[in-house]
């Protein structure tokens, strides 16, 4: 055996030493929760990794819930999988929303869970932003996590998954991240996010809600590289509708009892749609969403009909929900920013959305409203009153929230979604 195969075989045994202690810390520590579980406790707290649509995905393998919640990061914060609203033979029940998640990664995790076990039931949480045609896939989404492809077909990628959760950087850093690791948890096992209460002080005053808004246009509404908003792209198909259409039809023929509601963002997020001139838009898509649901209820008529909520118009939470300028520091009682809200608001929408009464605590009158052909009208009319009662009332706020909209709002180039091609999927 001459000294160049000797190299060899030394220089693979070493590699292989090392793959070996990789794969076995990462096993360990198991930082998706992938190889040692923790045995169900809704209200346990835990860690998940930044991996979280990776770690969501194999958690859905291991509980195979029978109702979910799905939406974005304004779902995964505020909205409670076990909430005494839901059927209680619906058990377990998972919080599957996922942050910035557009309305195919939805689409596509619902097949996912539809694969491993059919939900009964669903709550949907839906926010404006996510159906302009530009909303970006997340970076760390990957079709490799579903056991189903687009079109339903049985996909298996275990070997890469097994690689990305054993042998990958981005495994070794998760895997350092929750060994050091000091804080109570980062979710609960039922898949709600906990909030972190360091970040309160600087997250519910004055100053962050303003610069919110600011951030939400250039990171969110208008997301990069694009900085465009468009419900359809130049032919008028709004894929993301369609994506929607796909759960709730595949839904029903499941026979699953499906909620949907919008969002309650804050009036101030409202007013920014209105200072960018995009009221028409979300007008627009409250139409498209009601006529979406009501064709759907009409094609499966022997299921359970589908309701629309709307959460998110002007009322007494989103429009009394501003610390004042003479108290700009102190904390709001439901919302942390423009689009965020906890878990005390999730449960008001709850209550409404389930029709359920808990001693002590009163839902506003104004608050949650089932919209639908015959009432948008009316509904949209007392919403600009109410705008108009906001804009007199809040003249301070009003003045500088368009100061800081307008600086952005000068930033963005003009553009016409007729004449654009689709970005996203």
């Amino acid at each position: 055996m001459n000294d160049y195969i000797k190299f060899l075989i030394i220089f693979f045994l070493s590699v292989g030493q090392v793959l070996v202690v990789i794969v076995g810390f990462n096993w360990w520590v198991d930082p998706y929760g992938v190889f040692h579980p923790a045995e169900y406790n809704p209200k346990k707290p835990v860690w998940m990794s930044k991996q979280l649509r990776l770690a969501k995905a194999y958690r859905l393998k291991q509980l195979k819930p029978q109702g979910i919640v799905m939406g974005t990061s304004s779902s995964q914060l505020g909205v409670d999988p076990d909430h005494p609203g839901w059927d209680k033979d619906v058990y377990p029940r998972y919080n599957l929303a996922l942050p910035g998640a557009n309305i195919y990664e939805t689409l596509r995790y619902f097949q996912h869970s539809n694969a491993v076990n059919p939900p009964r039931q669903i709550l949907i949480g839906l926010d404006f932003i996510v159906f302009n045609i530009f909303f970006p896939l997340s970076d760390d989404f990957d079709e490799s996590h579903m056991v189903v492809s687009l079109e339903g077909r049985a996909q298996d990628h275990s070997l890469y998954n097994l690689t990305l959760t054993l042998l990958s950087l981005s495994a070794v850093k998760a895997s350092q991240e929750k060994l050091f690791y000091r804080g109570k948890g980062t979710h609960f096992l039922n898949g709600r996010e906990i909030p972190q209460e360091k970040n309160l002080g600087s997250r519910n005053n004055r100053s962050a809600m303003m610069g919110s808004t600011t951030k939400y246009i250039s990171g969110l509404l208008m997301p990069p590289p694009s900085h465009r908003f468009c419900l359809y792209d130049e032919m008028g198909n709004g894929s993301n509708f369609q994506y929607l259409r796909k759960v709730l039809e595949t839904s029903k023929r499941n026979g699953a009892d499906v909620r949907l509601f919008i969002q309650p963002a804050h009036a101030y997020l409202l007013e920014l749609l209105r200072i960018l001139g995009m009221m028409k838009d979300y007008e627009k898509w409250q139409y498209e969403l009601i006529a979406l649901v009501e064709d759907v209820n009409e094609r499966y008529p022997e299921s359970r009909e589908t309701p629309l909520w709307d959460f998110g118009g002007y009322n007494s939470v989103t429009m009394t929900e501003v610390p004042p300028p003479e108290n700009p520091n102190r904390l709001m009682r439901w919302y942390g920013d423009i689009g965020h809200y906890d878990k005390t608001l999730g449960d008001l929408i709850q209550d409404r959305i389930f029709s359920f009464n808990q001693a002590g605590r009163v839902i506003p009158e104004d608050f949650g409203v089932q919209v639908s052909s015959e009432n948008i009208d009316r509904y949209q009319t007392l919403q600009k009153n109410k705008q108009k009662e906001y804009t007199q009332t809040y003249q301070e706020d009003i003045k500088e929230l368009t100061g800081r909209v307008n600086t952005i709002k000068n930033k963005i180039r003009p553009f016409d979604c007729h004449q654009v091609a689709t970005g996203g999927k």
